[in-house]
């Protein structure tokens, strides 16, 4: 990243501004200086801010919200001469206010229509039920309780009527009667409200004339509003999209400099985009801007992650972290063969990748691109497919070798091997089960390797910084590369005995290049590197018992012929069942542990993150909300 100064006369500031914004090259940073006026939004910012938001709010109503921005790009002064003469709102708002009344007193009728329904098994006329002596209700109670409530309003008049598990009754007792309001409220009775109603069929029948009349008038109002937006909706977006723009123009000025006759400009481009930026701005403002190259002081430049773009799973997974410093080197390339790769190692299996794949496709799918969810999704299935691989290298099929899988369909009569040719297993695969101790010997030579990666570009890292912790970093490699030396050729006779000696020199010579660059402390760490180291072996230990468990599920659950076809459909769901779960599980174990050794062990050798991300003044057609 470099940083850089625009010097410009303030008669071009608006053009300027409208370049840079169309460039979104330079990310600006505030100018400070005393003998420059500090930087402000533009004078005209109120008018530009509330024209924009009587405009947004002209979209709003018109229905315009998920129509995308255009970026139109307008002169300022026109832009706002047109969109104050812009003037449609108040006859949008009172259709607004009549679809809301519509709307409420719809919902109210319908609710009162649906109460006259309630009361269709009672053909009188409630509108005649009146009297000086007599109170009358009507409601409904659960239809369990009408016994009890019969009991207790004994010789009280009473009509009741069942629905489902609801009981609807309509009473008249005495004015008077205390008791048969509480016996009532006890009860759980919930009145109906009856004012104005005729007959219930009658009454139903005219809340839903009214409920159609409204309707239909709602659908006049909503097509004058469709009118209006196909009359209006392309000069409402483009002025809404214009003012948008000069909007941020506006804002941003806050963090430039003001002379009498000059306007200055600090901020940060990217290297390789400065001899671009300067020539265009040059051929189209000449001697009026001039662009220089100037020291950074103690301010940390930005990040730009400048990736392949397949490798964008993984560069989701380092922003989800934190972003590496500029003095850090960018871990997504190297993340983009490890996760796959202890991803694959775990699952280890073709059909349980297969099936990981598709899920994760779908919920890409459902998921929008850009969010957290799609992330997560992007990574798991770039896994997956390392999952297949390690799959097809230790011959696992939903725990059955490719052979033993071949062997089910033809005991069930679906395939006959004979004839294609088969009559023993397809190639040799690498059963983990049946080698276990060379399983974790490479799950732990991982880990070496793994960590070894992680010490050299902490040492990368510091080389420029700090040359000491440099050196402290690289003699880790070598402590690892001593003990392994060591371990390996006095315990499991890999090397020449001679090794013994070696590595134990070199680890002695390392750990006191270690303990005069990072202190004597750093020897304590010594046993955490061995913890980190073996942690490894959880690659093998899980991925072991993912096996372990689905061979367990196949010997006890997979249907054979002798068993007769009602057992097979008995045991195959439940096959299917345990299987799914064996997966869920798998994955779930396979990014936990995965994410532990990539994000715990790997990153505390290298990264300390805090890097802000570069964002140039630039267009972004960002959906207004």
């Amino acid at each position: 990243m470099q940083k850089i100064r625009l010097v410009s006369i303030k008669s071009v500031a608006r053009p300027l501004l409208a370049e840079l914004h169309h460039l979104g090259m330079l990310e600006l940073r505030r100018f400070e200086s005393t003998d420059f006026e500090s930087g402000k939004t533009m004078d005209i910012h109120d008018r530009i801010s509330s024209s924009l938001v009587r405009l947004r709010s002209i979209k709003s109503m018109l229905g315009l919200m998920s129509r995308k921005p255009q970026c139109a790009e307008m002169e300022l002064d026109r832009t706002l001469e047109e969109a104050e003469s812009f003037q449609i709102e108040e006859g949008l708002q009172e259709k607004h206010r009549m679809l809301e009344s519509n709307s409420t007193e719809i919902a109210n009728l319908q609710s009162r229509s649906d109460d006259a329904k309630k009361l269709y098994p009672f053909q009188f006329d409630f509108s005649k039920l009146q009297s000086d002596h007599l109170s009358f209700a009507a409601g409904t109670v659960v239809a369990a309780r009408l016994p009890a409530l019969r009991k207790e309003l004994a010789g009280t008049q009473m009509q009741t009527a069942v629905s489902g598990s609801e009981g609807v009754v309509v009473l008249a007792y005495p004015s008077d009667d205390a008791k048969a309001e509480l016996v009532l409220s006890k009860l759980g009775f919930a009145p109906i409200d009856t004012e104005g109603f005729t007959t219930p069929r009658e009454t139903a029948k005219e809340f839903q004339s009214r409920i159609s009349a409204l309707r239909a008038e709602n659908d006049k109002i909503k097509a004058e509003i469709s009118e209006m937006a196909k009359k209006y909706g392309d000069k409402v977006l483009r002025l809404t999209d214009a003012l948008g723009l000069w909007s941020e123009r506006a804002i941003a000025t806050k963090e430039m400099g003001f002379g009498s006759q000059t306007m200055i400009i600090e901020g940060w481009i990217k290297d390789s985009d400065f001899e671009s930026f300067r020539n265009t701005l040059e051929a189209k403002f000449g001697t009026k801007v001039f662009v220089e190259k100037i020291k950074n002081g103690k301010e940390e430049p930005p990040v730009v992650l400048d990736n392949p773009q397949s490798t964008g799973p993984m560069e989701f997974l380092v922003r989800l972290v934190s972003l590496p410093k500029p003095s850090e080197i960018d871990p997504t390339i190297v993340l983009f063969f490890t996760v796959p790769l202890i991803y694959g190692m775990i699952l280890g299996d073709v059909i349980y990748g297969i099936i990981s794949f598709f899920i994760a496709g779908w919920l890409m799918k459902k998921w929008k691109k850009g969010g957290f969810g799609y992330g997560v999704a992007s990574v798991w299935r770039f896994s997956a497919a390392a999952g297949i691989i390690f799959g097809l290298i230790f011959d696992e099929w939903f725990g059955m070798s490719s052979y033993q899988l071949l062997e089910v369909f033809q005991m069930w009569g679906f395939i006959n091997l004979a004839s294609l040719g088969i009559d023993g297993p397809l190639y040799a695969g690498f059963h983990r089960g049946a080698n276990v101790s060379l399983l974790i010997g490479m799950s732990i030579l991982l880990g070496l390797v793994h960590l070894a990666l992680g010490f050299l570009m902490g040492a990368i890292n510091e080389w420029n910084h700090n040359r000491k912790h440099a050196i402290g970093k690289l003699a880790w490699i070598f402590i690892e590369l001593g003990g392994f030396l060591a371990v390996s050729t006095a315990m499991f006779g890999v090397f020449p005995p001679i090794f013994v000696e070696v590595g134990l020199g070199m680890f002695i010579l390392s750990a006191v290049i270690m303990a005069v660059t990072e202190g004597p402390i750093g020897l304590m760490e010594i046993p955490g590197l061995l913890g980190n180291i073996l942690s490894y072996a959880r690659i093998a230990a899980v991925g072991l018992v993912g096996v372990l468990l689905a061979e367990l599920i196949n010997h006890s659950f997979v249907p054979t012929p002798d068993q007769g076809i009602v057992m097979a459909f008995i045991m195959l769901p439940v096959l299917i069942l345990f299987h799914v779960m064996n997966i869920g599980l798998a994955m779930v174990e396979c990014v936990v542990q995965g994410g532990r050794l990539n994000l715990v062990e790997f990153y505390g050798k290298f990264f300390h993150g805090g890097g802000k991300e570069f964002t140039p003044f630039a267009i972004t057609a960002k959906q207004e909300k």
